[in-house]
């Protein structure tokens, strides 16, 4: 298969390659004794992805299967603020690095050049760190360093387009990535955090699309008469609509509307929640618009009728949870937000070694779990890639070694990895593939 060789090739340049460049830059490794930068990268990324909380003799035996001999209070030793930097500037390569299948896994993402999935996850960070990663602070606060990553992963073909690491007091509305052109011909989804509608207007301008949940309390304007979106809804005699509508007031955007009112098990939980919600964080009753706002669901898109149904739209939304399915998988098993350094720079240093080793575990599931087939589960893929690490690391000098250890995860995968079948609501892929099976 292509990408196990493509994959095979990446793990050789990032360990191999890109290792000696950017030691050219951070000055890890100055005397060559024992770690060159490849060893010295693959021991510490490897070891923490087969072991999160490996320690320095779980590194030393990672590092003796790479080929160097060395000592658990060697590796100790090697914590340093250079070897931070070196994992944090191998982390941006790594990214920069185009790791997705070619095969068309559903039809509805085919339609589009990238289907980019947009969220991020917050990480609390030692205190030193708050000069760069400040949090947010107020009631709840647990540090006053907090790091956000902005993340981007292609539906279509399981890229990670973009790992940024933000303050935390940073509001999504406001990253940098809002002004990333995109390209065109893609579809961007995001949730409230990043509505805006200057935003949604220069992705129109280049010749993309965006779909995206809307707030209740904006201002509609329909047929030239200004509205109070739920309000407006309410008045509608159906329980779907789609419909032109403008946002803005001076420089209106027209986009297409796409609401549906949720059953009442549901808009009774989420007036349930909102209440509680907001007695813990001012102590007061949410607002009756707030409430009136739980018996329904909207988003906006500049996708017609024809280019995507309502059923589609609704299912392409909700595929957006594979980016949060992502983060789980990253702190679930990577324990990327795991801070256990006996030094502040140790901690630092496992954080970004340790994300270096989630990407790895992402090309991982992209090269045997990303298929037309998609037959596996990414969790339990998750759970079996520890195994191989060791083995994995013996090879990495050889692509051909390289991609018989990847085939020899992909057999083992095929058998250990089947997705649980569901007797009543289809899953995400099946959603995908027949957006007619949606419920509600």
């Amino acid at each position: 298969m292509k990408i196990l060789t493509k994959v095979a090739h990446a793990l050789q340049t990032v360990f191999c390659h890109h290792a000696e460049e950017v030691n050219r830059e951070t000055r890890a490794v100055i005397r060559r004794r024992k770690f060159t930068p490849a060893s010295l990268a693959e021991s510490f990324i490897l070891a923490l992805l087969a072991k999160p909380e490996a320690n320095g003799e779980d590194i030393a035996l990672m590092a003796a299967a790479c080929g160097v001999n060395i000592s658990p209070q060697a590796v100790e030793q090697r914590y340093s603020p250079r070897l931070c930097d070196f994992f944090r500037v191998l982390l941006t390569k790594m990214v920069g690095m185009v790791i997705q299948t070619d095969e068309a896994i559903a039809e509805i993402l085919e339609r589009f050049t990238e289907v980019r999935l947009i969220d991020s996850s917050s990480i609390q960070l030692p205190d030193c760190m708050e000069e760069e990663f400040p949090a947010c602070g107020g009631r709840g606060s647990g540090g006053r360093s907090v790091m956000k990553l902005q993340t981007e992963l292609d539906l279509r073909g399981g890229q990670i387009t973009c790992i940024q690491p933000e303050p935390g007091k940073s509001p999504d509305q406001g990253t940098q990535r809002q002004t990333v052109t995109l390209p065109q011909g893609s579809l961007r989804i995001a949730d409230l955090g990043y509505f805006s509608i200057s935003v949604l207007q220069t992705i129109q301008l280049a010749k993309a699309y965006y779909l995206t949940r809307l707030q209740h309390s904006i201002k509609i304007h329909v047929e030239q008469k200004k509205h109070s979106l739920v309000e407006w809804l309410n008045r509608q005699q159906t329980q779907v609509v789609d419909q032109m509508v403008e946002l803005g007031s001076q420089h209106r955007l027209s986009c297409r509307l796409i609401a549906w009112r949720v059953p009442p098990e549901i808009a009774n939980r989420r007036r349930a929640k909102l209440r509680a919600n907001a007695l813990n964080k001012t102590g007061r009753q949410p607002s009756a618009a707030s409430l009136a706002a739980c018996e329904w669901e909207f988003l906006v898109t500049n996708l017609t009728a024809e280019q995507l149904t309502i059923n589609e739209a609704i299912v392409l939304y909700r595929s957006r949870w594979q980016i949060e399915l992502l983060f789980k998988r990253w702190k679930s098993y990577c324990q990327i937000d795991r801070l256990d350094g006996r030094t502040d720079i140790m901690t630092m240093t496992r954080f970004w070694a340790r994300l270096c080793g989630a990407v790895v575990q992402h090309w991982l599931i992209v090269t045997t779990g990303w298929s037309p087939m998609l037959t596996l589960s990414f969790d339990k893929l998750a759970k079996l890639i520890p195994g191989i690490v060791s083995e994995l690391a013996s090879n990495l000098k050889d692509v051909a070694q390289i991609t018989t250890v990847l085939c020899k995860l992909k057999k083992q995968a095929d058998i250990r990895c089947r997705r649980t079948k569901r007797k009543k609501r289809p899953g995400t892929i099946e959603l995908l593939r027949n957006p007619e099976l949606l419920e509600y």
